[in-house]
């Protein structure tokens, strides 16, 4: 096979994703040409707000993939998530290595101020999290507002409306739009890159508002009897992302499937162990849940004592508050633990960022408005792009006075830490069959009050603790947890 016909939407995010299917394509088949066609969806054509409730499940799809079928294209790009959950054509599909999942939240910076804000969002999903939003960013009220169209349209459409305040968007189309976007229409990138200016950005997390099924992922679709195609396009499938992205779907597909619902599934890796967040409604019961499983190779083996056993008694350190030697005035703020901390310390702040949802729920109680957040998988996750950030500049964190642990970003202390060990902590360490360890301090302290800690059973978060304990435990003996609840949940025999 000399040349592939290749199919995809007209739109400049479609142009986009078929420029990195041909990239990704031609770094294995390097003499491969391909003839590109561009037709518009069903979606495209219809934008009124309800087209998903006219025509029903993959219109944005399903006549790309009927041109598939009757032979006018060899392959079609789609965005995963608006592939129908079940596939009724013959026809397969793989993966591109998926982009950032996450959802982005965008408001007009002249809209900060206000105490109400009107988000755009045509998706029953997002709609949904615009009521629990409120733990997180710091407003009265929050309403969704219909809006469709190309994500150059629909930031146009909240612009130059001055009762319009923001909208959702996937962070991968915009970190797409940011790599690739020049190549295919410099006019058209340069139009966003001015527009996307205008807004700041809130980078919702995972755990808390888990994405649509397959967000982030391109997918190439193929007939399924085309034998030299398979053959060409297996070693270009992620195999990571295409296995995520069906496990996602699969769970998705338990109520139908489909943008019209609300609910938002999102598998993420903590250390190369799996972790599925699921948060939605149940059209069945109609009640909402808010879950997160663990994906364990082997079962867990539950104990009757685990330490801490209590957290509200548990108490291993005194903290005492000290004022930070450093500005934050436009700085990149990284908050490892929301304790001894005002709202005036980050009055001119220039992006503000949780180490998890905890943490990020602090601040906003005392008005803070976090840009981003860690979700708990330490340092090395996901960190915001220079387009988010809008600044190339090292952050700062925000941590305790003794932190001597290595770090990739500069320590403001902001608390002091000395050892306060309460009698109900003393007795639960002595009793314990598993530990939970919150940091690094706490650990070394423990094992110094109990030094056969370490030949038991030890847990931690994926971050800076879990590099700190794995150089004294190995690290196949060390289990990894986003939280000491995850930990309990998982752990405690009930």
């Amino acid at each position: 096979m000399k040349s592939i016909k290749i199919l995809s939407r007209s739109s400049y995010l479609a142009k986009i994703q078929t420029l990195m299917a041909i990239e990704a394509i031609q770094k294995e088949n390097k003499n491969l040409k391909f003839e590109i066609i561009y037709s518009e969806s069903i979606g495209d054509k219809d934008m009124s707000a309800h087209a998903w409730k006219k025509h029903g499940f993959g219109i944005f799809t399903n006549s790309l993939s009927n041109e598939l079928i009757t032979k006018n294209a060899d392959i079609v790009v789609h965005s995963f998530k608006d592939l129908p959950v079940k596939n009724k054509l013959k026809t397969s599909f793989i993966a591109l290595e998926r982009d950032d999942p996450r959802d982005v939240v965008l408001i007009k910076k002249n809209s900060l101020k206000k105490k109400s804000l009107n988000l755009g969002t045509s998706s029953p999903r997002r709609a949904y999290y615009l009521k629990l939003l409120k733990n997180f960013i710091p407003y009265q009220s929050l309403k969704a507002k219909k809006i469709r169209g190309n994500i150059q349209t629909r930031l146009s459409k909240i612009i130059t409306n001055k009762s319009e305040d923001g909208l959702f968007m996937s962070k991968a189309a915009i970190d797409r739009v940011f790599k690739y976007g020049q190549k295919i229409n410099s006019k058209e990138f340069i139009e966003f890159k001015k527009s996307f200016a205008e807004f700041t950005s809130i980078i919702l997390p995972l755990s808390q508002f888990p994405s649509a099924a397959a967000q982030g992922c391109v997918a190439i679709e193929f007939r399924t009897n085309d034998k030299n195609l398979k053959k060409i396009l297996e070693k270009v499938n992620h195999l990571e992302s295409y296995e995520n992205c069906l496990r996602e779907r699969k769970f998705l597909a338990r109520w139908g499937g489909g943008c019209s619902l609300d609910i938002g599934v999102s598998i993420d890796n903590a250390l190369n162990k799996k972790i599925l967040f699921s948060r939605g409604r149940d059209s069945t019961s109609n009640k909402y849940f808010h879950n997160k499983k663990y994906i364990f190779k082997e079962k867990m083996i539950r104990v009757k004592k685990i330490f801490p056993n209590n957290l509200k008694k548990y108490h291993m350190f005194e903290r005492t508050e000290i004022t930070p030697v450093v500005n934050l005035a436009k700085k990149i703020i990284i908050v490892s633990r929301a304790n001894s901390i005002s709202k005036k310390m980050f009055k001119d702040a220039s992006y503000i960022i949780a180490s998890g949802s905890s943490s990020w729920q602090r601040l906003n109680k005392i008005g803070v408005l976090v840009n981003a957040s860690l979700d708990n998988f330490g340092e090395s996750y996901r960190f915001p792009n220079n387009h988010f950030t809008q600044s190339s500049q090292k952050p700062y964190k925000l941590t305790y006075k003794e932190n001597k642990l290595e770090s990739q970003f500069k320590k403001i202390p902001h608390y002091s830490l000395s050892p306060s060990v309460n009698r109900i902590t003393i007795d639960e360490l002595f009793i314990a069959e598993s530990f939970y360890w919150m940091s690094f301090s706490a650990f070394n302290l423990a094992v110094k009050l109990r030094p056969e800690i370490l030949n038991k059973r030890n847990s931690c978060g994926p971050g800076n603790t879990y590099n700190q304990i794995s150089k004294v435990i190995p690290k196949k003996r060390l289990n990894v947890y986003l939280s000491y609840e995850d930990f309990r949940e998982n752990e405690l025999k009930k």
